[in-house]
């Protein structure tokens, strides 16, 4: 009677494709965001990762701004104090952004 090779270690195959997996492939199999990291190169993606003060509290807070959208100006609620602000971007020609700036939104 032939003898069967071992099986192979399910553990062990399973670590092996983890360990194959990229970042970017994590994030997409699991549904997650990108995290921004300062300093890192740019995934190509035409948003920006801007500190705004916030209008009525005077905290600083961060968001990504979208520097393909056609509204230049978005409303926002404040991280802080949950007010709502205005923000508004300048853009220039070559869609590369100028200035942000914040304002209290009615």
């Amino acid at each position: 009677m032939p003898r069967r090779a071992p099986a192979a270690d399910p553990l062990a195959a399973l670590v092996r494709d983890a360990a194959a997996l990229d970042a970017k492939r994590i994030d997409t199999l699991y549904g997650l965001e990108p995290v921004y990291e300062p300093g890192a190169e740019s995934d190509g993606a035409l948003r920006e990762f801007v500190e705004i003060d916030c209008p009525w509290c005077g905290e600083v807070s961060g968001l990504h701004v979208d520097l393909t959208a056609d509204d230049r100006e978005v409303i926002e609620d404040c991280q802080v104090c949950c007010a709502p602000m205005t923000i508004a971007l300048e853009v220039d020609a070559r869609g590369a952004l100028v200035a942000v700036t914040s304002r209290r939104a009615a």
